[in-house]
């Protein structure tokens, strides 16, 4: 299996079924340890192991119990005599108890949509059994579309992308693994394209086709499809303010890994150097540090935080980066967007009238106070005093961990206002006449 072909299958793991999975291992492709590291579910792990036990010889299952003999008819004739009891299916027993747990769990919402999408595959339960026990037609959509899509598999290097065109304001999504960046670029294009201030540009069809990807899985009420590990996304776009003047982008989403190996490797990483040349760019700039404030928040509860970065020293040490390559010499704004804001509000300030911006900035001062002094320290040497904005965001409601039941448009609202007030405009005609 060539390099590429595994590192899909890798990267959309949880997509692949199981048995696919076991012939990979069964041949040498991949390893347990490689799938763990790719967050391979604990129920399709155990699935595995369970095969590979099984294989090599570790369990050895029982003989199925035999069926008992036909009953004849007691001492009567074939014609006349009475009809023996029917026997009991056990087997169809278990698998309706079994059913009735699931749907049970469905209907409580205690299962996740990869739970769902298993049962549905397996044919255990059916979309029929969703409507009886009272889900909404629109979350039976969405896990029918969750059930059939396949994750997003473009594989960008750095050096893939295309150059970045000129006159145009970078906006840089900065995050950890799993914080949500994809999620709130989806958000933002969504909002856009409702009010009509979306303008799609032909520079860079790929970007375009991811930027669809993004908008579509939202449509269906799905939450982003997990990228490729390691894998960079351009989109070339434009927003429209109240003036009907464009403000055109250049959005860059680099993947969370790679924010990690910056952190973890510095310069040392192979692809930092590439990176940073990448963006050194003449435009300006808008860094946007996504803090995924749910796992910060129980990365003293949950073992699955216990290995995760501390964001504030992390994105202190990426802003630091930032300044000495002169990243920050262009940047016109730093964005700090408290994600999964919901949670903190019902946490911490479930009585609290004020503002939300209020409630996001507290939170940032109580958790991220190192982080927000190092940015206001870059900026002080800084030769361009950058803004720094703290703003809260939430998708909306979420259900089975995937479904979004209820869309939050005021965060992307806010972030559009913002992006637009804080980026670069055409006036006067094409962008290259302010540089001669």
């Amino acid at each position: 299996m060539d390099k590429h072909k595994k590192q899909i299958i890798l990267a959309n793991c949880n997509m692949v079924p199981v048995e696919a999975l076991d012939q990979a291992l069964t041949a040498a492709h991949i390893s347990f340890d490689e799938l763990k590291q790719y967050n391979l579910t604990a129920n399709k792990l155990n699935e595995l192991q369970l095969l590979d036990d099984q294989r090599n010889g570790k369990i050895v299952l029982p003989p199925p119990i035999p069926l008992p003999p036909p009953i004849g008819n007691l001492g009567g004739t074939s014609s006349g005599g009475a009809m023996p009891p029917s026997i009991p299916q056990l087997r169809n027993e278990q698998s309706s108890q079994v059913e009735e747990n699931i749907l049970e769990k469905i209907r409580d919402q205690e299962c996740s949509a990869e739970d769902i999408k298993k049962a549905l595959t397996n044919k255990r339960i059916g979309y029929a059994d969703l409507e009886n026990i009272g889900i909404e037609k629109k979350l039976i959509q969405a896990l029918k579309f969750y059930s059939s899509a396949s994750a997003i598999t473009l594989f960008k290097k750095i050096e893939d992308l295309p150059t970045m065109e000129s006159g145009r304001t970078d906006l840089y999504m900065v995050g950890m693994p799993y914080s949500g960046k994809s999620t709130i670029l989806a958000s933002l294009i969504k909002y856009a394209n409702q009010k009509g201030i979306l303008i799609h540009d032909s520079y860079n069809p790929d970007g375009n086709k991811y930027l669809e990807t993004l908008k579509r899985n939202l449509d269906y009420g799905v939450l982003p499809l997990r990228t490729g590990v390691a894998s960079y996304n351009y989109i070339a776009t434009s927003l429209k303010d109240d003036n009907n003047t464009g403000h055109p982008f250049n959005i860059v989403e680099v993947p969370g890994e790679n924010y990690v190996n910056i952190f973890n490797q510095g310069f040392e990483n192979s692809e930092i150097p590439q990176f940073i040349n990448y963006i050194k760019s003449a435009n300006k700039k808008i860094l946007v540090f996504v803090l995924d404030a749910l796992s910060h928040d129980k990365r003293f509860e949950e073992e699955r935080f216990f290995g995760a970065l501390d964001q504030s020293i992390a994105y202190s040490n990426i802003l630091s980066i930032f300044k000495d390559a002169k990243v920050l010499e262009n940047t016109d704004a730093v964005y700090f967007v408290v994600n999964k804001f919901d949670y903190i509000k019902n946490k911490r300030f479930q009585h609290d009238d004020r503002p939300e911006v209020d409630l996001a900035f507290d939170y940032m001062n109580s958790e991220f106070l190192g982080l927000l002094e190092n940015c206001k320290s870059a900026r002080d040497k800084s030769r361009n005093k950058f803004k720094i904005k703290v703003l809260p965001f939430s998708i909306g409601d979420i259900v089975y961990d995937k479904i979004v039941s209820r869309f939050a448009e005021q965060y992307p609202e806010e972030l559009t206002k913002n992006l637009l007030e804080d980026s670069f405009v055409i006036k006067g005609g094409a962008f290259w006449k302010k540089f001669f």
